[in-house]
């Protein structure tokens, strides 16, 4: 059997890679995509900071996606596989390369929904139970994380606001 040629084997052809990407599940809930499979440890990991409850007791509702099909895919492969539905999500979680290589895992949220729109910025696990409550619920819109982010683009939860006393009039 002879193998398909590549671009080493003709002058002037680029060699084409074309990923088939799955649709994914249609639920009401948050999914979080893995797309690096690079290490099966660091997965787990990943996921068990993102199921801790905060300090308040919140978590994250999201549904674990771990399928090789994923593998690589951009966040726009990924968002393009999320099917419409009017009363789901509107915030979709990917585990990719670089969210998977840092301690405290930046995952890429991605705008679904009405949010599609939206540039991804990037959640610490730690606190992606605020970013899926808030934005599922309509509690919060996404340029209040947006404009919550660091000068990495990275979401590390909220600034505790510090109440200064007001000065007492006399």
């Amino acid at each position: 059997m002879n193998a398909a040629p590549s671009g080493a084997d003709r002058p002037g052809l680029l060699a084409c890679q074309t990923a088939v990407v799955r649709i994914l599940p249609k639920l009401n809930g948050s999914l979080l995509v893995r797309t690096d499979f690079s290490s099966d440890d660091v997965w787990l990991r990943a996921c068990a900071a993102v199921a801790q409850e905060s300090e308040e007791g919140f978590r994250a509702y999201v549904e674990l996606i771990s399928d090789p099909a994923f593998d690589g895919a951009s966040w726009q492969a990924v968002q393009h596989a999320v099917p419409k539905n009017n009363h789901g999500a509107s915030v979709l979680f990917i585990a990719d390369r670089e969210a998977l290589a840092t301690p405290d895992y930046p995952l890429l949220a991605v705008g679904i929904g009405h949010n599609r729109r939206e540039p991804p910025f990037r959640c610490i696990a730690a606190h992606l139970w605020s970013v899926d409550n808030n934005l599922n619920i309509s509690n919060m819109d996404w340029r209040d994380f947006t404009g919550a982010t660091d000068e990495n683009d990275i979401y590390r939860g909220f600034t505790p606001l510090v109440r200064r006393p007001r000065p007492r009039s006399t």
